[in-house]
């Protein structure tokens, strides 16, 4: 199946819930989804041949007041990458686990959950990956958002004090 048959079949499937697409040549599909089929969205998926995520993570728009949450995953049926993307609201950000369905986002969304403070309901093992077990997020931040004070960690480049 190729990609252009695949959206075809979700756009069937999922209709206006397929917010927008776009065919990457013939190995990559980026699709935005609404937040409300999710875990729908994620099963088909897996029933369809997409059986290893290769990415998961969430990009900031503050401007927006929301994270663009997206995971990648890709079928060693048909060969190519799905790319779902979807928005949650910036003020309280908490998406749902989608460990039941593959196994494999575990890390990427514990990464996701410690560095941009997005709750991740139903994970079996948030606990920090990467930073400092003491590191303080209240006073802190999250590294991964727009709003982070980097400039409290690291001098600016040719700042010699």
């Amino acid at each position: 199946m190729s990609p252009s048959e695949f959206i075809n079949i979700l756009k069937e499937r999922f209709g206006d819930k397929i917010l927008s697409y776009k065919i990457q040549g013939d190995k990559r599909i980026i699709v935005k989804i609404d937040s409300s089929i999710v875990e729908g969205f994620a099963s088909f998926l897996k029933e369809s041949g997409f059986d290893m995520p290769i990415t998961m993570g969430a990009t900031d728009f503050i401007k927006n007041k929301v994270f663009e949450i997206f995971y990648g995953i890709w079928s060693s049926q048909h060969d190519f990458v799905i790319l779902f993307k979807y928005d949650i609201p910036r003020d309280n950000p908490c998406i749902k686990t989608l460990v039941n369905i593959w196994s494999g986002v575990q890390k990427f969304e514990r990464e996701t959950w410690e560095l941009l403070g997005i709750n991740i309901d139903g994970h079996p093992n948030l606990k920090p990956l990467l930073l400092p077990e003491d590191w303080n997020y209240e006073e802190e931040g999250y590294p991964l958002r727009k709003d982070f004070n980097l400039k409290r960690y690291i001098a600016p480049w040719g700042d010699e004090s």
